[in-house]
């Protein structure tokens, strides 16, 4: 198999701002529970994020460094005796949020802890993988192989044999092809997968046929959401399976339960317990296909939501929690001056925080098309009167945005400034890409032009963001900076929104300006379906493209940098799309996030997950993605966790 693209992506944090324009009464907000299951499902099935190999050569496979800030703090736990496991004991993990519409991988909104408990109760097709100073690949996981087509328009997966899922099920290329079924025909899933003609499975091969060639399939099935592969038996059983209305003969009575999982991972699902405080328990599977290799080491997680970063702390702090995860770098900072703890920092394939834009406007025949509905972007002319729809105000708040202040004041100076989606290392990374730098004069200058164009001497909009109080105090930091510069021409205020709520909003469109981190991914091409005209839909209707812009510079790049075997091809289509937003402002960027793992001093390995029997490497597992790493080998000294 060739190496394939390494890169880095964005974050998704969220705000909202003034009561001056809300819209939350919107009739369709109702069916956002039903919707929502996606949003950030999309980062491994093709999705949210989400490459390649094959029998054509290295010199078709694209690369990108993945390479991270150094904040002094390692990224992989490499702690001498990491290797001398001791079997048994209970992890507690403190997790920054629970999900909405649990636990199928075609229906849940899985943003990073959601992530986190998938990887735990089930594994990916295929695993990242990254020598030093070396690309990242698209490693074979539950696979023996994966060949592509010398036209990249086909792919053969073979399941590794022997395996079975948590019921039973064997995993074949049967069960490969009911996973990608379902997901690439659920509402919320499909988009990322729309260009999969068919699949066809034959003992233990599934054959992927497209509708154009992709040149990094593979790291749309990594370790992310519709990577992962859940018992097709069980999913026979669950009334939201699209394969329901599309094929009957393929489900069963709906009588199963869509939050007990069925997975074929280290652990399998006890039990789960929705809400803030509240938990997800799975217990060692012993029947785990790599128990001969002495996989896993812990006999239970529980992994506790507990969305205020200040308790998710203050519970590792305590003992509550044996490990953390949090994307706040103040307090990962806090945390590394108590000096009690094992961390670990990561931000090489993460994510870009960023003020995500609601541009929707005028029509898109992609959408049409591909729907067969009507291409207005605003039906219900919701966003008809948003300044934000002015690229001279993008502009012009983009100016007045002092990144090196936010950084300093609410990152404890630890990330960087961002001008992107694409960090240092990544295929699309460029020094400039012609984003608004913080330049208070030409603020100025852009907003006169805002004004007069639009014709009033001021602008409002509406500027939400997650209910967790740092956040909120984040984004109001933004808006002070507005304040300073602009005084009464600019009025918004921050809107708190429950965080389980929050990605539903993004998904129908029912928002101005929206604090957000996204486009996590290993190779550009898992961003896809994050920019293309094809997800654009209109407000009122789920749209994996939450920016609802419909760009035919982004799209041509878009297909080029799915479509060409060619690094340089693909690298100058990456970088192409990086100077297009920095041109035309669709967010307002902050910083590249930084995720920090912190742990007990008790709990050991916490990242080098080893490739199964026969793999063949091209380094090892990278430890860390957008904030998610492994847990089969994950061990604590003595069996005692909180020792």
């Amino acid at each position: 198999m060739a190496s394939l693209a390494r890169g880095r992506q964005p974050n998704e944090t969220g705000e909202e701002g003034g009561d001056v324009r809300r819209r939350r009464s919107a009739p369709w907000i109702g069916v956002v529970g039903l919707l929502v299951s996606f949003a950030l499902v999309a980062a491994a099935c093709g999705s949210d994020d989400d490459g390649d190999e094959g029998s054509s050569g290295e010199d078709s496979s694209a690369t990108t460094s993945g390479e991270g800030e150094d904040t002094g703090v390692p990224t992989r736990d490499d702690r001498e005796g990491n290797d001398q496991a001791v079997d048994g004991g209970k992890l507690v993990y403190g997790i920054e949020q629970d999900s909405a519409n649990p636990w199928a991988h075609y229906a849940t909104s899985c943003a990073t802890s959601c992530r986190e408990i998938f990887r735990a109760i089930s594994d990916p097709l295929f695993v990242p993988t990254q020598a030093e100073g070396g690309d990242a690949e698209a490693q074979p996981f539950l696979l023996e192989s994966a060949e592509p087509s010398a036209d990249y328009t086909s792919w053969t997966f073979t399941a590794r044999p022997g395996i079975t899922f948590h019921d039973g099920t064997p995993f074949d290329g049967e069960a490969i092809r009911y996973n990608l079924d379902v997901c690439r025909f659920s509402t919320l899933t499909g988009p990322a997968l729309a260009h999969i003609a068919s699949i066809t499975a034959s003992g233990q091969t599934a054959t992927i046929t497209l509708k154009m060639p992709d040149v990094a399939l593979p790291f749309l099935m990594r370790d992310e959401v519709c990577g992962l592969m859940f018992s097709p038996t069980w999913m026979r059983t669950l009334e939201s399976n699209p394969l329901r209305e599309l094929d009957p003969t393929r489900v069963g009575p709906p009588t199963g339960d869509q939050a007990a999982p069925v997975g074929l991972g280290a652990f399998e699902f006890q039990s789960y317990t929705p809400g803030n405080g509240n938990s997800f328990v799975a217990v060692r599977n012993e029947e785990y296909w790599r128990a001969d290799e002495g996989l896993p080491h812990l006999d239970e997680i529980e992994f506790v939501v507990a969305v205020d970063i200040q308790s998710r702390s203050n519970g590792l702090r305590s003992g509550q929690f044996n490990v953390i995860h949090t994307a706040n770098s103040d307090e990962s900072k806090a945390l590394e001056e108590d000096g009690d703890f094992f961390l670990l920092r990561a931000n090489a394939f993460g994510e870009t925080s960023h003020t995500m834009l609601n541009v929707a406007q005028g029509t898109n025949p992609a959408y049409a098309a591909l729907s067969g509905k009507d291409g207005t972007m605003d039906p219900t002319g919701a966003n008809a009167d948003s300044p934000l729809l002015n690229v001279h105000c993008r502009r012009a708040l983009a100016h007045a945005r002092d990144g090196e202040r936010l950084v300093e004041e609410r990152e404890a100076g630890l990330t960087e400034v961002a001008n992107g989606p694409f960090p240092p290392g990544s295929l699309g990374y460029t020094e400039d890409t012609g984003y608004p730098e913080y330049d208070p004069a030409l603020a100025e200058e852009e907003m006169t032009t805002c004004l007069e164009e639009l014709g009033t001497d001021h602008i409002e909009f509406t500027f939400d963001t997650t209910n967790d109080p740092f956040n909120v105090e984040t984004n109001q930091l933004v808006i002070a900076m507005w304040k300073e510069l602009f005084g009464d021409r600019v009025r918004t205020e921050v809107s708190p929104v429950e965080a389980g709520q929050y990605i539903g909003l993004a998904l129908v469109g029912d928002y101005e300006a929206f604090a957000w981190r996204n486009f996590g991914a290993v190779d550009p091409n898992e961003l896809f379906y994050w920019w293309t005209s094809a997800t654009a839909s209109p407000i009122g209707t789920q749209a994996l493209n939450f920016n609802r812009f419909t760009d035919p510079e982004i799209d041509e790049a878009l297909m080029a940098m799915r479509t060409s075997p060619d690094v340089e091809d693909r690298k100058a289509a990456a970088q192409a799309i990086n100077t297009r937003f920095g041109e035309q402002v669709y967010n307002l960027w902050g910083w590249w996030t930084l995720w920090t793992v912190a742990a007990g001093p008790a709990v050991r390995n916490l990242t080098d997950l080893p490739l199964p029997e026969g793999a063949d490497g091209g380094g090892p597992v990278v430890p860390i993605t957008a904030g998610k790493h492994h847990l089969a080998q994950v061990w604590c000294e003595g069996g005692n966790c909180s020792s």
